[in-house]
């Protein structure tokens, strides 16, 4: 088992370390197929939570951490921001003409259909979004 954290603030200049961290990740557990589609998942989610997530100007810790064991990836984002399930979020980002899409939606739409699986929880005062994706085996 790999298992890999980082603490980000809620500042979007994080956004490079947190794709070169993944980016780093995936090239250590043999995972870079996936690296583009992980760091594309992740970035998605810390803007949301980054152009969301707070009422004030204050920096906030987001705690990230990457686990890879036994042919599953998992991801978990760990946020003091306002309560945010991705579930609630109204899927109508891709229904329609592009005129006629409401704003905003579409990377959380994104992240829903890119990961095998996300959950979502509210403990303790903070948001802990799990996503995880089951990585088939390379065919011999």
């Amino acid at each position: 088992m790999a298992v890999s954290s980082i603490t980000i603030r809620n500042d979007i200049a994080e956004i490079r370390q947190l794709a070169q961290w993944a980016g780093q990740f995936c090239d250590a557990n043999g995972l870079r197929a996936l690296e583009n589609r992980l760091t594309l998942v992740l970035e998605e989610l810390l803007t949301n939570v980054i152009a969301y997530g707070y009422d004030d100007d204050t920096a906030h810790r987001i705690d990230v951490r990457l686990t890879w064991d036994d042919g599953m990836l998992t991801a978990v984002f760990t946020d003091d921001g306002r309560p945010f399930d991705p579930h609630d979020v109204q899927h109508s980002a891709m229904m329609g003409s592009l005129e006629d899409r409401p704003v905003g939606g579409l990377g959380i739409h994104l992240i829903l259909t890119t990961m095998d699986r996300v959950d979502y929880a509210r403990i303790d005062g903070h948001n802990r979004t799990t996503m995880t994706l089951a990585v088939k085996p390379p065919r011999a």
